[in-house]
Parts: structure tokens; sequence; C-alpha cells
């Protein structure tokens, strides 16, 4: 999808009234039955919409499938909110639409191809995450298949994860109610959070200026999420967000900005500063770090990162003592 986060952040002001747009590049089903129930909350909300479109581009589905989706999709909904929701596939082919909405869609998509589309978390660490973030929050087992709507992976990734879990003798044993990680050590929490660092994707940005500083870089995205510039589903992790999780933490001040999100890492980087330019030499000093990590499970957006995620940022940082010391407290608060 060109926006992983449930919000549809296009809208056509026409004169019969707002048209919302769910921009969605991909040939899974289920992307698309996520950008159909994101509007349909939106169509839900606000009674002035005149409809909402899921525009489907590039794309294996065939249009006899996508029809499919909605027709099924549509049939569980009050007709008041179904029939304003709709797909499209072509901006040549809006039909009913004004002119002038087919203009302003074309140029819509090709902004977003332009800006290619950001990686996306491996499958594998999603569910993990989940894994932990159940843990550390002290939540009760889960049945596989919620993990896999927590974490949107597939039935085999999930099963392969739990497999290699249960070897290690990660989780719960004699639980009838689901699964759960076992209370782990400090030296697993470590384990994970190295897997997990390095099997992301990560992109530098240094400042030529060498006037932006990690705090200011930070107020800027809060003031971008504020005003719905960017969205709010882009998360603090490194040292920022370490803090948050455990004041003790051992370090003056941050050398960086760490952000975890699945949006195009150098779109981002120029939203939040237009002079940030991407690392090139080995000596030139990182001012933000851009991972692509998704925080799994249907929740609030937040601000700070989750303690996995920020773990591994010290990891991958050099902060070895400092990593393990908060892995002592992740060991002690899961339990």
């Amino acid at each position: 999808m060109f926006s992983s986060d449930i919000n549809t952040d296009h809208r056509w002001d026409g004169p019969s009234g707002p048209i919302l747009v769910e921009l969605t590049r991909t040939s899974s089903v289920r992307d698309v039955r996520s950008a159909l129930l994101t509007l349909a909350y939106r169509v839900q909300a606000d009674p002035t919409i005149h409809e909402a479109v899921c525009v489907v581009v590039d794309s294996r589905l065939s249009a006899t499938r996508l029809q499919e989706e909605l027709d099924r999709f549509r049939s569980v909904l009050r007709p008041e909110i179904a029939d304003r929701i709709h797909w499209l596939t072509d901006p040549g082919a809006a039909g009913h639409r004004p002119e002038a909405f087919r203009a302003w869609l074309a140029e819509r998509i090709a902004t977003e191809r332009a800006r290619g589309r950001a990686p996306q978390s491996p499958p594998r660490q999603i569910v993990i995450a989940a894994l932990a973030q159940l843990r550390l929050r002290s939540e009760p087992p889960v049945t596989v298949k919620r993990l896999q709507e927590i974490s949107g992976a597939s039935y085999p990734t999930v099963a392969a994860v739990l497999k290699d879990f249960t070897d290690k003798g990660w989780l719960e044993n004699g639980s009838e109610r689901g699964v759960r990680l076992r209370p782990l050590t400090a030296r697993e929490w470590m384990e994970l959070a190295r897997e997990h660092a390095r099997l992301r994707t990560v992109q530098w940005f240094t400042d030529p200026t060498g006037l932006a500083s990690p705090d200011q870089l930070a107020k800027r995205l809060a003031h971008l999420q504020e005003s719905g510039e960017l969205p709010r589903s882009i998360r603090i992790g490194g040292v920022l967000g370490a803090a948050q999780h455990f004041p003790a933490l051992d370090i003056t001040a941050a050398p960086r900005l760490d952000l975890s999100t699945e949006k195009d890492a150098a779109h981002l980087a120029a939203m939040i500063d237009a002079g940030l330019r991407p690392k090139t030499r080995p000596e030139q000093r990182v001012v933000l770090a851009v991972h692509t990590s998704r925080q799994p499970g249907p929740h609030p957006p937040e601000r700070w990162a989750g303690e996995l995620e920020c773990l591994a940022d010290l990891i991958e940082m050099g902060f070895t003592r400092e990593a393990a010391e908060m892995a002592e407290q992740m060991a002690g608060s899961g339990r």
C-alpha cells in the first residue's frame, strides 16, 4: 500500500461533496480489505462524504476478483454506507466522476509512484514483535488466529516462529488458552533485539550544515504529526524512545533521532528537514536513522517505539552496556 497506516489521506472537494481516496498498490486481498475498512470507518464518521474510492493500481488482482471483494464487503454494511464505497483501477475510467477529479487522482498516483514504495518489515519480525509486546504488557495468551490478526502475517509465518520458539523453550508450557512467550532472561531479550536489528532495513541521513540536532528533528516531527502532514504511526526509538521505557538509561544525549516506520525514508527525511542528505561516506555523522518496522496489532498510534525496537537501536549504535541494563529491566517487567 502507498500508506501502510489505517488512514485515508487523499481527499478531493468537489461540487457534489468530498470524495475520499485510499491509494493501494498491492496484489494482496488482505490489503484491499484493509483499505475498504478504512474507507467505511471514515464514511460512517462523516455523513458529508459524497463517496469513498479504493484505488487499486499495479495489481495482479483481476477486476472480477476486486468486484467480488467489494460485493462481499458491502453485504455486511448498512446500505447508506455501502452505496458510497467503490473501487477503481484507472483514473481514466472514473465514469460519472468529474474530469477535474480524474486529473487530480492521476496526479496523486503519479506522485506516490515517484516516491517509490517503502520497504516493509519482514513478516517474521512483526510476529516476534507482537509476541514481545504481549509479554511485556502482561497480556494473556492468544490463539494462533489472533496472533495472525495482530501481526498481519500468514499462518505459515506464524507457525514457523512458534516452532522456532518452541524448540528454544521460549514459549509457556501447558497453556490451553493460546500461546505466549515465557518470561525471558536479559540475555534472551538481547538475542531477540540483535536479530531484530540485523534483519530490518535502515537508512541513515546526515546534516551537511551541522546545525540539526536530534531534539530539533523530534520537535519538527511532532509538529508535522499534529498538523496531519505526517501520520502519528511514525514512532521515535533510539535513545529518546529507550529513555521513555527505561528512565535509568545512562546516556546523557541522543546522538541521533531514530524513527520506526514503513513510510518512504527519503520522503520522510525531506519532510522533517529539507537539508538532510543520505549518508554516503563512513565519516559522515548520522543525525537521522529511519528503520523499516511496524508496530503490530490494532491499537492507537503511540509516539514511542516499543521496547524491543528501542533495544535494537541501542545495540545498533554500540551502546551495548546500556542495552544490557535495559534488557535486565525488560526481563523483570515481563514476568
